[in-house]
């Protein structure tokens, strides 16, 4: 045990130094590997054994990889096909009055919804309500915490979110099953979510007193972002139509640009493999993208693989993004994650957490667990694909059905030959998608919550108004 722990608390040190000199992760996650591959050697195993170890954990990660790949296709081709444009500008029509927080939530979560993906969503709808949460003079804290919530939503519940993909390759679930399943526990959270939201804008509670709106810092922040710089008829009263004109300067905004998102809505419905609903709507924006966008071949395959670039100056932080090359970072984590699951699995290094993971299920119940678990593992890896992968290594034996005090190993299979350890207990997918999930949004130190924050130019403390990142664990403990 002493050897296990040593270990993981070097690659603790490892991370914390990471974050603390700005390191990119994949190179901590490297350092990381090498100390797990050490402890194994240490361990007696041989280095071939420890290869093979590491090909069986990229092995159950193959599926998601490939998906990350087609993620890149579409971003880049929803982008040059004008899809994701049309959208952003026809969402901000709602933005009004009292409800404009409930506004900002509700919007967000139906990009991210959509798209999938939670920095996407706060890039491009977001940016334009922490604009016009700006000229309305609302605290930045409050939007930040709708757009954050929101981008959440999704990232969490989207059959094409990269994240939900992840934690159902890692279980070997059907994720449209998982998305009934999660469906179960989001209605309520999201109806109360929904009500926080409306009573704090219409009471006036979110109105910024600390003369935020008026703060030249704050405004220019937003300027030298480029955002945008939103016209107002009356003072105070936001405007989409600069929106509309903005985004008009270099996308037709045709109707026919939607098409390929309610394809993929149609075939999301109709259960179709996420792989080939991803390969399909992307396709459908590419003649998008020649006829419609008049962009040249070499235009649209620069965007696949590099990802689409503005030539507006001021679209440039809400539009840019998407292609091969912006998956290839998240790509890297998945695959030495990979090697970490196979090293923990067949080297039992986990033992040590995971007997303390099954004293606090046994002490309390198994979802309680799995947060735990989660929130420790979010405050010290700080990213949000390595959180669900150690979240689940840590957990999946527990049995998520038994009552407080009855916690058991969950039927799965052990076999180290098989490529994924199959699990039965569907509870235990749920509790992954209700922690591990949205918890690193919580963590503002985490690199997505902080880019999504700084996508959407919100301060730090926009986590304590993410009313539904909070409300969902909540409800499920009661």
């Amino acid at each position: 045990m002493f050897l296990e722990l040593c270990t993981l608390l070097l690659f603790i040190a490892v991370l914390v130094a990471a974050l603390a000199f700005k390191v990119k992760l994949v190179f901590a996650m490297l350092a990381g590997l090498a100390l797990f591959a050490g402890y194994a050697l240490v361990r007696g195993y041989g280095v071939r054994r420890v290869l093979a170890m590491c090909g069986r954990g990229i092995v159950t990660a193959k599926g998601i990889l490939i998906l990350f790949v087609l993620l890149g296709l579409l971003t880049a081709l929803w982008r040059a096909g004008g899809v994701i444009p049309l959208m952003v500008v026809h969402s901000v029509k709602v933005i009004h009055g009292g409800g404009f927080l409930l506004a900002v939530f509700l919007l967000n979560c139906a990009m991210s919804l959509l798209t999938g993906t939670a920095l996407g969503s706060a890039a491009t709808v977001g940016v334009v309500c922490a604009t016009a949460g700006h000229a309305l003079g609302i605290s930045p804290c409050w939007v930040g915490g709708a757009i954050l919530a929101g981008a959440y939503f999704g990232n969490r519940v989207s059959p094409i979110s990269s994240m939900a993909l992840l934690t159902a390759n890692i279980t070997n679930t059907d994720i449209y099953a998982n998305v009934r399943q999660m469906l179960k526990t989001t209605w309520f959270p999201l109806l109360l979510s929904c009500a926080v939201y409306l009573v704090v804008g219409l009471g006036g509670f979110a109105n910024d007193l600390s003369g935020v709106a008026g703060d030249s810092t704050y405004a220019s922040g937003i300027s030298a972002a480029g955002v945008l710089s939103v016209a107002s008829d009356v003072a105070g009263v936001f405007s989409a139509e600069p929106v509309r004109a903005l985004f008009a300067k270099e996308f037709s905004l045709s109707p026919w640009c939607i098409l390929p998102a309610v394809l993929m809505i149609i075939l999301s419905v109709l259960r179709w493999r996420s792989s080939r609903v991803l390969l399909l709507s992307a396709l459908a924006a590419l003649p998008l993208a020649f006829v419609v966008e008049n962009h040249s071949l070499a235009d649209v395959l620069r965007a696949v693989v590099f990802g689409f670039h503005a030539h507006t100056p001021e679209l440039a932080p809400m539009i840019n993004g998407g292609g091969l090359l912006s998956m290839l970072n998240v790509f890297w984590i998945v695959v030495i994650a990979g090697c970490y699951a196979g090293i923990f699995k067949e080297t039992g290094m986990l033992a040590p957490l995971k007997s303390a993971i099954e004293r606090i299920a046994a002490r309390t119940n198994s979802f309680f667990a799995t947060l735990v678990a989660s929130c420790v593992t979010a405050c010290v890896v700080c990213n949000q694909t390595l959180t669900i992968i150690l979240t689940h290594q840590l957990t999946e034996n527990l049995d998520t059905n038994s009552a407080p005090g009855a916690t058991k190993l969950c039927d799965a299979d052990k076999s180290s030959d098989m490529p994924t350890t199959i699990v039965k207990n569907k509870s235990h997918v749920l509790d992954l998608y209700d922690t591990a999930v949205t918890v690193i949004a919580l963590v503002p130190w985490s690199v997505a919550t902080a880019m999504v924050l700084a996508a959407a130019n919100a301060p730090a403390s926009s986590v304590l108004c993410a009313c539904f990142l909070y409300l969902l664990p909540i409800c499920r403990l009661v």
